[in-house]
């Protein structure tokens, strides 16, 4: 988040509680700035020098407040914000000024890939309710990243994307950097008089320790972000532009893939062209449909481990026509996860705000329905393959008070003798500044065909309801959380992912942290206890846990994370006491290298043969650059498994990525993703494989003129290995282009 030192997952367990607290919070009046930016006729060429003339009647704010790790103390190092508008356009101009260039932590890389190094942005607050907020950072090489923060949820979606201009340089005194946001690529309440809207201004600076600056205090007392920060007034008198983007995509594909049983290659070519509409009906109302979407995907998801593991694995929406807007539609839980949408014909989605009042509306169709069936202790995915769904979604929310919010969702998904609908209401309700209580009501019924009937042995009909509260208080030195979770047996949600139904769930944990300035060797110190227990429907316990947590940031942007507990877990009729030890562990020794493993050691469910194991896992990542332009990635996750005190199966998996990035635009990339799995069968109950690889490879040529157009150009393959072979068998080869260009009439 804003105030962390990287978006890696290495550090998301760090930074946590970091970004609960000082991404959220209400604060006492004054302490923001009011900030006016003035209109320009002749506007700045964006080419990364700040020109005094260009800028002179900009409005310059200072950026020199540090709040992470000191506690809103001045910063050491200085930088300047400058902005000016034209009616069309917003203009940025950041001015970071660093004793020691050399030590820049920036480089050419891949858009919204620029998280862990020295970066710059304006966050806007457009319709000053202080519950969602567009993101504009951009590094010293003018590398764009984008988000929407959703200070409702407390959740940041970094799959958004804007089309603005932004370029950067490094300087003898530091770096600048310009940016140009066009208006019409943000939603904001239409008005004849001036606009008022909340405004922060960022500046990331990672060295020994990483720090977060900012244009004014953010009181970590206080448990919402938004409404922290300062006030921008300007951009009188707007009119309405013709705001249209149409984005014509095409697709071309030679695949060749085969059986090894009969070893002969199929090829097929296949190109497909697609269109996506995007109006802005009006400036907080806007409109998106697809004919015949792209949704093919480019980059490829990254590798999990799924062996010992009785949940369906959860993997992130990367689609264009689902993304713009997609935070209208979040609740508390995740009632909508488009990526179950697989194969769509068409799509179209109507999403706005009007006062205190959102919405938004989609319906689509869908050639291959797949959904979950959860169970109290697995789920497993369904596929009507050959039955076609239609797909209805609404959302609506209510703004409450000065900082909550009432809301209602409704999910449609219905085909030849399938159905499934939720209806849900939700609030988010924050009595004081430190305090949010969460509530969320659901009721779903399904219809099912006898394949799914058969297959996954369902009912015809269900109908269940599930319920979810959870009270969370956050201070400066305090958190504790309570919550009750009652998830109906017969629940179903096939549009979100919601792989686990049948149980009663409450938990409570409570935290205290302890923060330095930056001036002794810790910067911070979180310890929390947490209790859990969880039973089925009928009563019978499935766990009860006990864990500890341990957080600590240092020098060298170093982090420690520890998990320590012990579980009562109900398998297959039996209990076992389990217990788990983990740490995961990293630190940044040089700008250009980042390294960091997570180990883990624990006596858990061996589920194949319902007996108790023993694990030991164990995952080193490095990212290593060479100089500005190019970096590898290496990510290694190996598990060794014993049970009955022999060994049961060892697993790796090892993704690798090398990326030569040419600049802020432009890259190839080479991917490798191999798994391979060795099991031991003497000490299987069931007959299963002795030995089991895959092995992936993508090379990948990318050129990006803005977030929607694009040419990529590429080559991948897809092969495996089991006991009946003896060496990797490739089942699928592929050479693919993919154009895409957004024209804005």
């Amino acid at each position: 988040m804003l105030t962390f030192a990287s978006r890696d997952s290495s550090f998301t367990a760090t930074y946590l509680f970091s970004l609960l607290i000082s991404l959220s919070a209400n604060i006492a009046q004054g302490q923001g700035l009011e900030i006016t930016v003035p209109r320009v006729i002749n506007p700045p060429v964006i080419d990364g020098t700040v020109d005094d003339l260009e800028w002179s009647k900009a409005r310059v704010v200072q950026v020199n407040i540090e709040v992470d790790p000191g506690d809103n103390i001045k910063a050491a190092v200085t930088a300047q914000a400058l902005l000016m508008e034209d009616g069309e356009k917003i203009y940025v101009a950041f001015k970071a000024q660093d004793p020691d260039p050399d030590q820049i932590r920036g480089f050419y890389e891949d858009r919204d890939s620029g998280w862990d190094g020295d970066y710059m942005g304006i966050i806007l607050d457009t319709f000053n309710d202080e519950r969602r907020a567009f993101e504009f950072l951009v590094n010293p090489f003018g590398v764009q990243m984008d988000a929407i923060y959703d200070d409702v949820n407390q959740r940041e979606d970094e799959s958004w994307n804007a089309i603005w201009d932004s370029v950067g340089q490094i300087t003898e005194s530091g770096y600048t950097v310009e940016l140009a946001i066009p208006l019409k690529q943000l939603r904001f309440s239409v008005s004849s008089s001036a606009q008022t809207w909340g405004i922060d201004l960022y500046r990331h600076y990672p060295r020994d320790r990483s720090t977060s600056i900012h244009s004014q205090r953010i009181d970590w007392d206080i448990s919402c972000y938004l409404c922290q920060i300062s006030k921008l007034e300007g951009f009188n008198n707007l009119e309405q532009s013709r705001n249209i983007e149409i984005i014509p995509t095409i697709t071309t594909a030679s695949i060749e893939k085969r059986s090894p049983a009969i070893g002969e290659w199929e090829r097929e070519n296949d190109a497909q062209g697609s269109l996506d509409l995007r109006w802005g009906i009006t400036q907080d109302t806007y409109l998106n449909a697809t004919i015949n979407p792209d949704f093919s995907q480019v980059e490829a998801d990254s590798l999990q481990l799924d062996i010992n593991n009785t949940f369906s694995l959860f993997f992130p929406e990367r689609r264009t026509f689902f993304l713009d807007g997609a935070d209208y539609f979040d609740t508390y839980e995740n009632l909508v996860h488009t990526r179950n949408i697989a194969s769509p014909e068409y799509g179209l989605k109507l999403t706005g705000k009007a006062g205190r009042n959102t919405y938004g509306l989609v319906a689509a169709n869908d050639e291959t329905t797949n959904f979950i069936i959860p169970r109290s202790l697995s789920s497993r995915v369904a596929s009507l393959s050959d039955t076609e769904s239609k797909v209805a979604i609404g959302r609506y929310r209510r703004d409450i008070f000065e900082n909550s919010t009432f809301g209602v969702l409704v999910t449609d998904r219905s085909g030849q003798n399938y159905s499934n609908s939720v209806v849900s209401i939700d609030s988010t309700l924050r009595p004081t500044t430190q305090d949010t209580i969460s509530v969320q009501a659901m009721h779903s019924t399904s219809e099912y065909p006898d394949t799914i009937q058969i297959e996954h042995q369902q009912e015809a009909k269900l109908s269940d309801n599930s319920y979810v509260i959870e009270y969370q208080h956050y201070d400066r030195r305090w958190d504790w959380r309570l919550g009750y979770y009652d998830w109906g047996d017969d629940f179903r949600a096939d549009l979100g992912f919601i792989n686990r139904v049948d149980f009663k769930h409450i938990v409570a944990t409570i935290g205290r942290t302890w923060r330095w300035d930056g001036q002794g060797f810790f910067n911070r110190i979180r310890f929390a206890a947490d209790y859990d227990r969880t039973e089925d429907q009928s009563g019978l316990q499935l766990e009860e846990e006990t864990e500890f947590f341990i957080n600590m940031n240092g020098p060298l942007q170093s982090f420690l994370n520890g998990l320590f507990g012990r579980s009562n877990t109900y398998w297959n009729g039996k209990y076992f006491d389990e217990q788990f030890n983990m740490i995961n562990i990293g630190f940044s020794p040089t700008p250009n290298l980042i390294l960091s493993s997570l180990v883990r050691y624990e006596d858990v469910v061996d589920f194949a043969n319902t007996r108790l194991g023993y694990s030991k896992r164990w995952g080193p990542r490095i990212n290593y650059r060479f100089g500005r332009h190019f970096q590898v990635n290496l990510r290694h996750q190996l598990q060794e498994f014993e049970s009955d005190r022999k060994h049961l199966f060892k697993a790796n998996l090892t993704d690798l990525r090398a990326t030569y990035q040419f600049d802020a635009r432009s890259f190839v990339r080479l991917t490798v993703q191999y798994a391979d799995r060795e099991r031991n069968v003497e000490n299987y109950i069931q007959v299963v494989d002795a030995s089991s690889k895959n092995l992936g490879t993508q090379l990948l040529y990318s050129y990006k003129l803005n977030a929607a157009t694009r040419f990529f150009v590429g080559y991948s393959d897809q092969g495996f290995q089991n006991d009946i072979y003896d060496s990797i068998e490739y089942t699928n080869r592929t050479f693919f282009a993919k154009f895409s260009y957004a024209w804005q009439p």
